[in-house]
């Protein structure tokens, strides 16, 4: 019994000790997603990615830029390479800017996962949105991933795409986007991973159940292409996946041209960071819409 008991107690301690890292930013969380309150009519469309194949190569690199509302508010624009060498010139940009705005809410572009700061670096793991967080939490601006939930991105893609073209998409993104940091040592392993953590939603949780499903279907529609060396700085292949990834992306535009100007038509001063496409393609988009 009181074996049992020195148990129970080690149990409720190791809980309090996880609970004060957490308060104490030791361990960090996802951001939670950002609820929009009223969807606003856009005054112009957010350029597509066949629009943008045209421009991708000469414009700035960060694309930055600021938009004042008549409220007070103001949004802070970064666009941004997916990068974790600290040592790019980036993220001083990054720093310069986010001293100078002061923000009172800031954006990042993805799902974050768990951190420990004892034993992680927040850009070496998750590059900009990393830095952006920790910058956040030092200041205690209040921090949202500008994503869209997955499962409202989803019930969109459903109106123009059949459910397994939807969850090979979202098997092979995060590997497409990952290997440009390297190729992993076993790539079977790594999508199968993505498929199961990537695909567990309504609607295409169960489409499919192992990796050799996602390769038979891959080599019979994208059979020049070996998937296990493919980097999305490639581009998309053309055909459905390519149409998916347009079709996410303008969702996912719309969303965060909504989340902006709701709070900066409140008056909030709003940092928001993204990749470096999503920039130019929601500039035209969200300055005629924030008032």
């Amino acid at each position: 019994m009181k074996h049992v008991k020195k148990i129970l107690i080690l149990i409720v301690l190791f809980f309090i000790f996880i609970a004060i890292l957490f308060a104490c930013d030791v361990i960090w969380k996802s951001p939670p997603f950002y609820n929009v309150e009223t969807n606003r009519k856009l005054n112009a469309l957010i350029m597509n990615m066949e629009s943008y194949e045209q421009i991708w190569q000469t414009h700035p690199r960060p694309y930055c830029y600021t938009i004042n509302s008549t409220s007070g508010g103001k949004a802070y624009i970064l666009g941004l390479e997916h990068l974790t060498d600290q040592n790019h010139p980036q993220f001083n940009t990054i720093r310069n800017i986010w001293n100078e705005a002061n923000p009172s809410f800031a954006f990042v572009e993805g799902r974050l996962g768990f951190l420990c700061t004892w034993l992680q670096d927040p850009v070496e793991k998750y590059g900009e949105s990393g830095l952006v967080s920790e910058l956040a939490k030092k200041r205690g601006t209040t921090l949202y991933t500008w994503e869209p939930t997955r499962n409202d991105e989803v019930e969109i893609l459903m109106k123009q795409f059949p459910v397994e073209q939807i969850a090979m998409f979202y098997s092979f993104r995060p590997y497409f986007s990952n290997i440009r940091h390297g190729k992993p040592e076993n790539p079977e392993k790594k999508l199968q991973e993505y498929l199961e953590s990537r695909t567990d939603y309504d609607y295409i949780r169960g489409v499919f159940k192992s990796w050799e499903e996602l390769d038979s279907i891959w080599q019979k529609d994208f059979p020049e292409i070996n998937w296990r060396n493919y980097s999305d700085e490639q581009g998309w292949p053309e055909g459905y996946l390519y149409e998916i990834w347009n079709a996410s992306n303008l969702s996912r535009g719309f969303h965060l041209i909504q989340a902006i100007t709701e709070l900066v038509e409140k008056g909030e001063i709003v940092f928001v960071t993204m990749g470096v496409s999503h920039a130019p393609r929601i500039e035209n988009a969200l300055k005629t819409t924030i008032k």
